[in-house]
């Protein structure tokens, strides 16, 4: 009977002992997320001749593994107080040596709804109630003119229409750090 008993405990009290051990360890350590520290930013952005100051939310340089080589993808979400951009560059193809590296092509990236170019994204939320509204991109334009893979950094300007080519935008970026994920 003992001996029962002492197998029902250790079958009991060992699952809640690791348990109480990971939430100990979860509750003890930081969680790592990329934190973008950038104090030589600038980005402004337009939407329908309002032009406002934006502050970078996200910014993230990643790839796309294809059968040989891959591209290249860099997404920055960037906010004011009355609208949201994200833009969205696809960069390559890149042979397998180099789609490790964080180098990017100083050029224009573009993208047409209607000649299926999707190379330069950049899409508008404007901010109405709580909530943002996304429109539909129906051109747009990404120039990359920096890029500097040491410090992590990109510059550039961007351009776009949407909703039927009724909405126009545009607006800078200087200096937009970016955390690279492999």
């Amino acid at each position: 009977m003992r001996n029962r008993h002492s197998v029902a405990l250790r079958k009991t009290a060992i699952p809640v002992f690791m348990a109480f051990v990971l939430c100990l360890a979860a509750c003890q350590q930081d969680i790592e997320t990329p934190v973008l520290s950038c104090p030589e930013i600038t980005i402004t952005g337009t939407v329908q001749n309002t032009t406002r100051p934006m502050n970078l939310s996200t910014s993230t340089l990643f790839r796309q593994q294809l059968d040989s080589g891959g591209t290249k993808v860099l997404s920055m979400e960037a906010l004011s107080d009355s609208f949201k951009l994200v833009i969205n560059l696809v960069d390559g193809p890149y042979p397998d040596a180099t789609i490790g590296n964080d180098s990017l092509k100083l050029k224009t990236y573009v993208y047409s709804k209607t000649t299926r170019q999707q190379n330069g994204l950049v899409v508008a939320a404007i901010y109405n109630s709580g909530s943002y509204t996304y429109l539909n991109t129906d051109t747009s334009s990404i120039t990359l003119d920096f890029i500097n893979t040491k410090l992590k950094k990109v510059s550039g300007h961007f351009y776009f229409e949407a909703s039927g080519h009724k909405v126009t935008g545009s607006g800078v970026f200087r200096n937009a750090c970016y955390v690279t994920l492999h």
